[in-house]
């Protein structure tokens, strides 16, 4: 049988979502990475994945609280952005940008055990800081915690490692992840730089049980370079995975370590981040979604992923 093509998700209604004037979260961004998604569908090495929007946010109810998804509900299409948080805004157009990430989210849910599907959710607002009480951090919801737990409650048995390599620690996920049943099959590894916002993911909640599950927070200092981070990749990022051998891989991909990011402080290349693509594609066999979070200079962001979509969706 001749092996289906990896998927790109274009979240086009996420470019209607509004985080304010002047805000480095822009849908400039998204628009940036859907070109690169473009280039490798007309190339052939890649092809759309196009799936209904749900009609309303109930999936979130699985991971998020039912008082704060009931007030994303209340919100009308042209209901204007208001703040969660200094820096989160939502509005009615994000509503209905994150109806269709989760009919992204409920199409990848349903993949049988076992089957290799490779996808990438080129989506906003982002999601690794939203967490079980609602968003934070330019975050709305949190879409791959909601694919985790679906994928939970179909495959009770299932081994789900997730990867996160935004400049940022997920605490969004981190929090939703020690919430749910069944952490002995779950494995929650993130390298970011710390200190540094959101104040989390310091090391010492890591944890390893007898199978590799568990959490490996690996904080980096500000200015970590390609060299640097080949090493931790190497040395602990990938012995962990290997040890924890999952079924399904899920993927924080936040670009915001790259030298030339404006928030980050940090001295990643695409090297890195064609690196961690290759690396993807030799060490998840079944179900391995991407999902976008960070990354604020358009150039690096742009360059960035198509690194990482490369080395990932190579034959």
């Amino acid at each position: 049988m001749t092996p289906s093509l990896p998927e790109f998700f274009a979240g086009y209604a996420g470019l209607s979502h509004d985080s304010g004037p002047g805000h480095p979260e822009s849908s400039a961004r998204l628009a940036a990475v859907i070109e690169v998604g473009k280039e490798l569908v007309l190339k052939k090495r890649a092809a759309f994945l196009e799936v209904p929007s749900e009609p309303d946010l109930s999936l979130a109810r699985t991971v998020h609280d039912g008082s704060y998804i009931d007030f994303l509900e209340g919100l009308s299409p042209a209901s204007p952005s208001a703040p969660l948080d200094a820096d989160t805004q939502v509005g009615g157009p994000t509503v209905v940008a994150l109806r269709e990430t989760l009919g992204a989210v409920r199409s990848l849910a349903g993949t049988a055990p076992g089957r290799s599907r490779r996808c990438f959710l080129a989506m906003r607002p982002p999601g690794h800081h939203a967490h079980s009480g609602g968003g934070m951090g330019f975050c709305a919801i949190n879409p791959l915690s909601i694919l985790l737990a679906a994928r939970q409650r179909a495959n009770p048995q299932e081994r789900i490692a997730i990867f996160d390599f935004d400049v940022h620690h997920g605490n969004g996920t981190a929090d939703i992840v020690g919430r749910l049943p069944g952490r002995d099959r779950i494995l929650f590894v993130s390298t970011h730089r710390y200190p540094f916002y959101p104040g989390t993911g310091s090391g010492r909640d890591n944890h390893e049980g007898p199978q590799g599950e568990g959490v490996l927070d690996i904080p980096l200092r500000s200015g970590t370079d390609d060299e640097d981070y080949r090493e931790i990749f190497e040395d602990v990022v990938r012995p962990r995975f290997a040890a924890f051998a999952p079924q399904t891989v899920l993927v924080s991909a936040g670009f915001d370590a790259h030298r030339d990011d404006p928030l980050g402080d940090m001295a990643l290349t695409e090297e890195s981040y064609h690196r961690i693509g290759r690396w993807l594609g030799e060490t998840a066999p079944g179900l391995c979604v991407a999902f976008l979070e960070g990354g604020y200079n358009l150039h690096a962001l742009r360059d960035s992923s198509r690194a990482f979509l490369s080395g990932w969706f190579e034959d």
